[in-house]
């Protein structure tokens, strides 16, 4: 199904094509308007017949090119929705030409026309040619006058399509190329997205800094545009809080939490953004040693995630592995050690997360190792390694499950085996 935004899109195209229709024309517009009605209202057979009738008309008509550009574009639609992907590429395309032949090759509906291209190739999984067709566009946009909104559709397409493709500096292109030639951008939601996008393409590319800019900047806009409960704040509050936790600035951090988790409390309901907030904060209060306060927000995170019927996601996962962990920190391992197990199991059936599985994998060995059971913490140890290697860990990580298994043949008396990853310990560090 077309987006709503898509369709908005193309009723904007139709109006202007069809503002210079004269009165002869009256029988394609119709049979146009009868195929827009079917088209919205989801009965896509009898608006192909409608409009392929429209398009006929419009072949015999005066200013036919125009008719005939504004039918094919309309054709596209459908056909894209009755998933006959080959002929709505052929149909846009068409339409682009005729277009260019009605106006010229640089008139702002080719560009409009180009990205509903764009849109097409997208959905049906196409995205380098999608990002070709939306290039057009923008090399257009850049230099006609098209309306703001249209222009934001265009570079948020690009810039979210560049970052899938880890095409970063190209992002970062984009969005410098658009406020040099159209101007500082007022608070908009595609805005919002592109600067989103921006943040992370600079964080890609290790820019940290330009990524916390970008970031305050949009969040000003809101806080200048928004309620000051509007959930959309919290999210900005939230990435800018995630940069500053990577770096290592928890107490910078902790506050735009906070701050974003009173937000979202404001809403009636519980959300997976909320939910991770409580985890972040819970792990800050971990590290302060607050253990009760870590454990009451650990525990409003698990109940937040029942509320949702979200109890066997990666969410679960990772708070179960954290919660496993502060069990482990007080000394009471045998809970630990069931947290650890439940949240191993989740990543069993969920493996998106390979790194994390393979820190709670490694401590969950660990706890068997000191009490001396090698049986069962050598699978743990292993499954930790693998999981190190699915992820492509830090050095410093892989090195560390290479060291427990070292230590656990060493303590087993199982030289053939230590060696093994001795060997490979040593390969590591060169």
């Amino acid at each position: 199904m077309i987006k709503p935004h898509h369709l908005a899109t193309f009723i904007a195209i139709f109006a202007l094509l069809i503002s210079s229709v004269s009165s002869a024309a009256s029988n394609w517009q119709y049979y146009q308007d009868k195929a827009m009605a079917l088209y919205q209202e989801g009965d896509y057979i009898k608006a192909e017949k409608n409009a392929k009738y429209a398009l006929k008309i419009a072949k015999k008509a005066d200013n036919g090119t125009a008719f005939r550009a504004s039918s094919l574009n309309l054709l596209a639609f459908i056909q894209i929705a009755q998933d006959k992907q080959d002929t709505a590429i052929d149909s846009i395309n068409d339409a682009i030409k005729f277009t260019k032949s009605a106006y010229d090759d640089e008139h702002p509906q080719v560009a409009t026309l180009l990205f509903n291209k764009g849109n097409f190739l997208e959905q049906i999984g196409q995205p380098q040619h999608a990002i070709e067709a939306y290039s057009q566009a923008w090399d257009i946009q850049q230099f006609e006058d098209v309306q703001a909104n249209d222009v934001l559709k265009t570079v948020n397409a690009l810039t979210r399509l560049h970052n899938e493709s880890k095409n970063y500096a190209e992002t970062i292109s984009i969005v410098e190329t658009l406020l040099k030639n159209k101007g500082q951008q007022k608070f908009s939601e595609l805005f919002r997205q592109i600067n989103y996008s921006l943040a992370d393409a600079h964080l890609e590319q290790n820019q940290a800094e330009a990524a916390q800019r970008t970031l305050k900047a949009e969040l000003e806009r809101e806080q200048n545009t928004l309620e000051s409960n509007d959930v959309r704040l919290a999210e900005t509050l939230e990435r800018l809080a995630a940069i500053l936790e990577a770096q290592g600035k928890q107490s910078s951090a902790t506050p735009m939490r906070e701050q974003a988790l009173t937000i979202r409390s404001t809403s009636s309901e519980t959300s997976l953004a909320n939910i991770m907030n409580l985890n972040e904060l819970a792990l800050d209060s971990q590290q302060k040693n607050d253990y009760p306060k870590a454990k009451v927000l650990y525990q409003e995170a698990l109940a937040g995630l029942h509320e949702l019927n979200h109890a066997q996601g990666i969410e679960q996962a990772l708070i179960l592995g954290n919660l496993g962990s502060l069990e482990e920190a007080q000394g009471d391992t045998k809970e630990a050690l069931t947290l650890y197990q439940q949240s191993l199991a989740l990543h069993g059936k969920i493996p998106t997360q390979p790194l994390q599985a393979a820190y709670t994998s490694a401590r969950a060995g660990a706890i068997f190792y000191t009490k001396r059971d090698y049986l069962k913490a050598e699978p743990l140890f292993l499954q930790s390694l693998s999981l190190m290697e699915k992820a492509q860990a830090p050095t410093a990580s892989k090195q560390i499950a290479l060291e427990n298994l070292i230590a656990l043949y060493d303590a087993w008396h199982k030289n053939r085996e230590k060696l093994t990853y001795i060997k490979q310990l040593q390969e590591l560090k060169k």
